[in-house]
């Protein structure tokens, strides 16, 4: 099964037709994108794609949230987390062989409650297969980023601690790639696949796909993972 991630910018926008021609040629059978807004013309280009499956929970009219579609069918299981601001912001499926967090964060200090809900949920994972990946707008100082911006990084310790694995720094503990530029040019790793240990030992190639960003299709590049099921 190959899952993509990937924040689409303002949902698209005119962007949108560009966006769907990208995602049919990756193919994934599984969609988690961020800053996705709704609306009928977005599930349409889905639909048409084959993903006639997708999660409820969106945001409000001019706010970011998370979609995930699928080609095959899932149980929605709502928001990770009770009482967050914006609880479109992650949300969770149950496929047949694993569990599904979808996650775009806030910036700076705003993501500090949704990183706790998501920690939490995950601590209380009833099966040994699940992951979360998205936009985690968090970044690890010097790794990820060419600096030490980011004051919430001690968060990919703590899903460490409670079994789920950062997979692309597994296998690549030394690189150094970027899945979002600033218009500054400055780069940072913010785009993040965490896997619980029995699924990741399920897991495939992932990498991320810099030719979407680069061609203007989004600000950021999809990160892409394949699963053994």
């Amino acid at each position: 099964m190959r899952l993509l991630a990937w924040n689409i910018r303002q949902g698209g926008g005119s962007r949108l037709p560009r966006i769907a021609d990208a995602l049919n040629r990756r193919g994934a059978d599984v969609l988690v994108l961020s800053e996705y807004r709704g609306g009928e013309s977005g599930m349409r280009l889905l639909s048409a794609l084959g993903y006639r499956h997708a999660t409820t929970l969106g945001p409000p009219p001019n706010r970011n949230g998370v979609l995930i579609a699928a080609r095959c069918p899932f149980r929605e299981r709502g928001a990770v987390g009770r009482g967050l601001p914006e609880p479109y912001r992650m949300v969770s499926v149950e496929f047949a062989a694993f569990r599904l967090s979808g996650i775009y964060m806030p910036n700076l200090l705003a993501k500090a409650p949704y990183w706790e809900a998501l920690i939490a949920a995950l601590s209380f994972e009833t099966t040994a297969h699940a992951l979360a990946i998205g936009d985690f707008n968090t970044c690890r100082a010097y790794v990820d980023e060419a600096g030490a911006i980011d004051a919430t990084a001690h968060y990919m310790d703590k899903i460490e601690q409670i079994g789920f694995c950062d997979l692309w720094r597994r296998r690549y503990p030394e690189g150094r790639e970027y899945s979002w530029f600033s218009t500054r040019g400055n780069g940072f790793r913010i785009d993040h696949a965490f896997l619980s240990h029995d699924l990741a030992a399920r897991a495939g190639t992932i990498h991320y796909s810099h030719d979407e960003r680069i061609a203007g299709l989004s600000d950021h590049s999809p990160l892409i993972l394949e699963l053994a099921l």
